[in-house]
């Protein structure tokens, strides 16, 4: 019972922790910082109006992207490009020929010949020498 009790209390801390940490990390946005310090002043105040943190949020985050023209969590536009572009499918033919099995036991024999030379171990360096090699 008592070692249930000191896990009750670890999680407890440990949650604890990690929600004091959320606020600092999701104020990233210029639209954030603002509307968390507006809602602070707010809820010292005693002004929140039977509001909460969600509905407010989603208010201010409109209207301070109505003044200032950009959204609290604008996308890099970089990195929007590179994920808009379509991957470009190349056909490969993977259909088991009468020289694939040749042509793999072929590599094999020369990996264990590249592996002694070069020192080169593990599956990583296997598939990488296998993907040239085939």
């Amino acid at each position: 019972m008592r070692a249930q009790s000191i896990c009750t209390a670890l999680s407890a801390v440990f949650s604890l922790i990690a929600f004091a940490s959320l606020p600092s990390l999701a104020a990233t946005s210029p639209a954030m910082e603002a509307c968390s310090k507006q809602w602070a002043d707010m809820k010292a105040a005693g002004k929140t109006e039977g509001k909460t943190w969600p509905s407010f949020w989603s208010q201010c985050d409109k209207d301070f992207t109505a003044k200032n023209g950009e959204p609290a969590a604008a996308p890099d536009k970089a990195a929007s490009k590179k994920g808009s572009e379509k991957p470009v499918a190349i056909a490969r033919d993977e259909s088991d020929t009468s020289g694939s099995a040749q042509q793999k036991k072929d590599c094999d024999a020369k990996w264990d010949a590249n592996k002694a030379k070069t020192g080169a171990h593990g599956w990583h360096d296997y598939f990488q020498f296998m993907s040239r090699c085939m």
